[in-house]
């Protein structure tokens, strides 16, 4: 799997190898590997060498803008500390954060740690944030690096972060491509993505661009979240193509969300509509398998 694991070795790719990369793709998922290197007990040679703090490892993305994937982060991670997980939130967006908003932690800021570390911000329920929100105090301030850049600071965001010992890291990705994208996936140890999608034709072709990438970067989606449905249960899942393993609920549109999103409290919300898949994560968690531990993160 070198030339999907090893980013060194992509600009050796050729379309007449498209094919035959694809099939190495879909044998290793059959034969079990979903690129989660942190829970896996194999001899592979090619995993990932950052740390792990959490038991699992799941980043929610959309691939298009606006269909709110910084709500059902936010909710899923409510859900999972109700239900007495250990949860953490990694906000990758640093020009568009608005997770610490919606939990109700502006004006909070990291705080230095010994070796270069920082103290996540934790919240009320005991959930433990780090977003360049909480780091950069001046909220109108542009963010103009190049995405290389970008990358390295959400890197360190991750690896520089006293995060302690997680059931799950939620981490918030941006809504467009590029490098960020690219060397989280396959850099960090992940266990999977949720997909977050909008009623309608319209997200579609960004939506179904974005599962493909999931899948071909070793991170298959587990669940589908249809946000601002107009129903109980989703309408828009056939119009995806989605392993049958995947999980498609509705979260209905619901101004109650939207005010408290803009309120700072969205601890509030009722978020079982998402019950499904932090079942699903708390299963994981469950599931035996190794776990990092880190000298400065015990």
């Amino acid at each position: 799997m070198s030339y999907v694991t090893d980013p060194s070795k992509w600009k050796d790719i050729t379309p007449d190898m498209y094919d035959e990369i694809n099939d190495e793709i879909q044998r290793t998922f059959d034969e079990g590997c979903h690129g989660d290197c942190a829970s896996c007990q194999g001899s592979c040679e090619e995993k990932n060498h950052l740390p792990v703090f959490a038991k699992r490892m799941y980043i929610v993305t959309s691939g298009k803008g606006g269909t709110g994937k910084s709500t059902v982060t936010v909710m899923l991670a409510y859900e999972l500390a109700r239900q007495g997980a250990r949860v953490g939130i990694l906000d990758c967006d640093l020009s568009a954060s608005t997770i610490p908003q919606m939990m109700g932690l502006l004006g909070h800021q990291v705080t230095s740690a010994p070796d270069n570390k920082m103290n996540p911000v934790v919240s009320p329920e005991g959930i433990k944030v780090m977003s360049f929100n909480l780091i950069e105090a001046d909220r109108s301030a542009p963010v103009l690096w190049p995405s290389g850049d970008q990358y390295n600071v959400v890197s360190y965001m991750y690896s520089g972060t006293l995060w302690g010992e997680l059931d799950v890291l939620l981490v918030d990705m941006p809504s467009n491509g590029g490098d960020v994208h690219l060397n989280l996936f396959t850099e960090f140890p992940l266990s999977g993505t949720v997909i977050v999608t909008n009623p309608g034709n319209l997200a579609v072709g960004p939506v179904q661009r974005c599962i493909s990438m999931c899948r071909s970067l070793m991170a298959a989606p587990v669940a589908l979240v249809e946000n601002k449905s107009f129903d109980t249960v989703p309408t828009c899942q056939t119009m995806y193509d989605l392993s049958p393993l995947c999980q498609s609920m509705a979260l209905p549109l619901d101004a109650e969300i939207t005010a408290a999103g803009d309120d700072g409290t969205m601890s509030q919300v009722d978020c079982s509509a998402l019950t499904p898949i932090v079942a699903y994560m708390n299963r994981m968690v469950k599931k035996p398998g190794p776990v990092y531990k880190n000298a400065a993160n015990p």
